[in-house]
């Protein structure tokens, strides 16, 4: 079967799965649509897990796993450090502003002859 052709079936089951969860009556059991949904759902998976996609994707997962795993990830106390600057800055820019827009007010209301 054709790459594109599997793709689009799985696409189907899926949104089928979807559709049945949402009309299949309640009358048949309050858990039908839930199972319904879920059998879908795991056709589509199943038929998505034999295409090339599905291998490309997990590749791309390992590999993405792999660099992760290169990351030097900060300590505790260097977290902090960057994060009270980081909050610093933010409280001196929006005092900036503030100012600016304090100033800016003040020469709107003197140019249209406010007090």
């Amino acid at each position: 079967m054709s790459e594109k052709v599997k793709l689009y079936v799985a696409a189907f089951f899926a949104a089928l799965g979807v559709i049945a969860y949402f009309l299949v009556p309640l009358r048949f059991g309050g858990f039908m649509p839930s199972i319904a949904l879920i059998i879908a759902l795991l056709l589509a998976l199943a038929l998505f897990a034999t295409t090339l996609s599905a291998r490309a994707l997990l590749l791309f997962f390992r590999e993405s796993y792999v660099e992760i795993r290169k990351v030097v990830w900060p300590t505790r106390p260097e977290l902090l450090r960057s994060t009270a600057v980081i909050l610093g800055l933010i409280i001196v820019i929006a005092s900036f502003l503030w100012l600016v827009d304090l100033a800016l007010l003040a020469v709107v209301r003197f140019a249209l002859g406010g007090a």
